[in-house]
């Protein structure tokens, strides 16, 4: 007599979704490390760059203030160098590129029309200086008169 072996497989429904769940975990760490070696930082900054290179004019010292004066035939000067408003702005921007806290003092004479000093302050207000003042000479102390 002859015994049967029994080979019958049942699939049940728990080791469908046992295997199941152990391909969505292979899946997920599958893209989740291809995504972080893709967007490693480390990785990136391995980008060579060549940097065009340019000469670089330095500031002047920054300590100083500017100084823009007005002699008495009302002509301006920045820094002793004759200039007009226009160029006297342009100049006062670069100027204040480095430094916004830099201090303008502008230094006219007494004889200029007040105008003149009126428009060398506005300019200077309009190239994005902060602090700005004018220069005055201090008078001398005479003693109080008796009575």
């Amino acid at each position: 007599m002859k015994i049967k072996a029994r080979r019958e497989f049942r699939v049940s429904l728990e080791s469908l979704a046992f295997t199941d769940i152990i391909l969505n975990i292979f899946i997920f760490f599958f893209t989740a490390f291809s995504l972080i070696y893709t967007f490693n930082p480390m990785r990136e900054s391995r980008i060579i760059v060549k940097l065009p290179q340019a000469d670089i004019k330095a500031p002047p010292d920054q300590k100083e203030p500017v100084i823009v004066n007005i002699n008495s035939r009302n002509e301006v000067f920045l820094m002793s160098k004759p200039t007009n408003l226009r160029e006297l702005k342009k100049e006062l921007e670069a100027l204040m590129a480095f430094n916004k806290a830099r201090p303008v003092i502008v230094r006219a004479d007494k004889s200029v029309v007040f105008d003149r000093v009126v428009q060398v302050l506005d300019v200077a207000n309009n190239s994005g200086v902060e602090r700005l003042g004018i220069a005055i000479e201090e008078k001398p102390h005479s003693p109080p008169p008796n009575p």
